[in-house]
């Protein structure tokens, strides 16, 4: 069965706040860190033109975004 995509307001309401958009090998690196120090993290794909600023290098090397989420437990 599919992962239901939840809005941002669900996502505040159980406590989640927004990180960072970002994808590629930066994704990798700050998603380590996140589990290093027991942070818990949801990732929420989104497409290029939904991001604020720049967003030309994930366009460019054909990589996806995420808008990463933490939450303290």
């Amino acid at each position: 069965m599919g992962k239901t995509i939840k809005t941002q307001q669900q996502l505040e309401a159980e406590g989640w706040k927004i990180a960072s958009v970002t994808g590629g090998t930066h994704l990798e690196r700050i998603l380590e860190m996140y589990r290093e120090l027991g942070i818990e993290f949801y990732l929420q794909k989104v497409k290029a033109e939904e991001c604020a600023g720049c967003s030309q290098c994930f366009t460019e090397n054909k990589e996806a975004s995420y808008r990463v989420y933490t939450r303290q437990h």
